[in-house]
């Protein structure tokens, strides 16, 4: 019986280079293929020949960008169990392997050699199905825009709060329609001053939607506060601060904030439409804290309960548990959290766990135990929280039955009753909170 296993060093633009080993031991010369479906084939097929029906082939490689995909799902067409491995772990058995080199072959070798220094059991790689692959990748890009927005956002408060700090707090929040409006005709003071009245009530009258009037006292209001607001700008700067300039460059940022939001908002109508093709019984959104949002991302990373063998198993994909730290038979706690997991899952476990606690009483529980009992920080605590909720996920994924909200005796609750309910008995005061953040900063210190 043949015991084999390819290690393959991945290359973004160059060749990828891989080696073979049968039972421990080198086979023949490195082989070197290109990302084409001829090279490929080719590699393919010499990874599998002189293979018989009881031996065992595994590839082990890197998450190199996307190189990884087309070899993974080839290798796995022909019966390949493919591997990715962490580039930290590579590159420490690297220092251990070959200190002084590092070259394509030398780490072909070490994926290779992996699996014969035993530590963490090696997952096969899940190649999920296109519709599934669609959802991770667009949830990811919104996830960019999102962050292109809000990063746009801040710039503009930048600017407003040392340009004309009153324009704050006058202005409605800057991600509506007329604040960015506004934002970009109305920052100039001397603009704002010689101005009409009845020129500034029409522009946000024309302007305003949802919530906002478009006349009456908050437009009175609003034309006041802008003209005091660049009266107080004029006084604080005097000469000192070229305001045409200002309004262009407050205008060039808006201009990038309104091409991303429209980005973001198709890809949010693309979004929902395959995570309704994917979820039609939409599960997921029956647990607390997991909305219109986070419910598509978790989808997209987790993509089906079938690859995960346990509660632990998804629990250890996700990396929300701290590192362990014991020595002398004494054990330090409050350790940071791994660098393991997915990151985006990782944040959307973390917000889903802060609305959760909110809602459910048995997680409201646990957050209020870390906190109190166990004089567990904010952050930890919701750690906590988001573990249980990844029990609830993986449990409404397998299933396919929506979650329900119960008390402690098991009876099935409202939405109303539960907040009752946390309110009455898993509220953690603000004193707790207080000393929780004090014993942090000077543990720190």
């Amino acid at each position: 019986m043949i015991n084999r296993t390819i290690g393959i060093d991945l290359a973004i633009r160059g060749d990828h280079v891989a080696q073979i080993y049968d039972n421990g031991q080198p086979v023949g010369r490195p082989i070197r293929f290109r990302h084409n479906p001829c090279s490929l084939d080719a590699f393919v097929a010499r990874a599998i020949s002189d293979i018989g029906p009881d031996d065992c082939v595994q590839a082990i490689m890197e998450p190199t960008g996307m190189s990884w995909f087309p070899v993974a799902h080839r290798l796995a067409d022909v019966g390949v169990a493919v591997a990715r491995v962490k580039g930290k772990r590579v590159k420490a058995l690297r220092r251990y392997l070959s200190e002084h080199a590092k070259t394509d072959l030398a780490d072909a070798h070490v994926l290779a050699a992996i699996p014969s220094f035993g530590g963490p059991r090696l997952d096969p790689v899940h190649i999920p199905a296109p519709k599934s692959h669609a959802l991770q990748r667009l949830t990811k890009q919104r996830s960019r825009f999102q962050d292109a927005v809000a990063s746009a956002k801040r710039r503009l408060l930048d600017l407003v709060r040392w340009a004309s700090p009153l324009l704050e707090r006058v202005l409605p929040d800057f991600g509506t329609r007329l604040a960015m409006a506004l934002l970009q005709h109305w920052v100039d003071p001397e603009v704002v001053l010689k101005a009409r009245r009845s020129t500034i009530a029409r522009f946000i009258a024309l302007h305003a939607s949802g919530n906002h009037p478009h006349s009456g006292a908050f437009v009175d209001a609003l034309i006041e506060g802008l003209r005091q607001a660049a009266r107080e700008a004029l006084a604080l700067h005097r000469d000192h601060l070229d305001f045409t300039e200002l309004q262009a460059e407050i205008c060039i940022e808006i201009d990038v904030m309104k091409v991303n939001m429209l980005a973001r908002d198709q890809l949010t109508l693309k979004i929902e439409a395959i995570y309704c093709e994917l979820q039609p019984e939409d599960v997921l959104r029956t647990i607390p804290g997991i909305g219109r949002h986070l419910a598509p991302v978790l989808l997209g990373v987790l993509h089906c309960a079938d690859r995960f063998q346990s509660e632990r198993h998804i629990r250890g994909f996700c990396g929300l548990f701290p590192r362990r730290s014991d020595s002398g038979g004494t054990e330090r706690p409050g350790q940071k959290i791994t660098q393991g997991g997915n990151d985006r899952i990782k944040r959307a476990l973390m917000l889903a766990a802060d609305a959760a606690r909110k809602i459910d009483p048995d997680l409201a529980e646990v957050y209020c135990k870390m906190m109190t009992h166990r004089s567990h920080h904010h952050k930890q605590a919701l750690c906590a929280v988001a573990n249980r909720l990844v029990s609830r996920i993986f449990h409404v994924l397998r299933t396919g039955k929506p979650y329900i909200l119960r008390d402690r005796d098991g009876r099935e609750i409202s939405l109303a009753e539960a907040k009752a309910l946390i309110t009455e008995r898993y509220t953690v005061s603000e004193s707790i909170r207080a000393t929780r953040r004090v014993n942090r900063v000077s543990i720190a210190a």
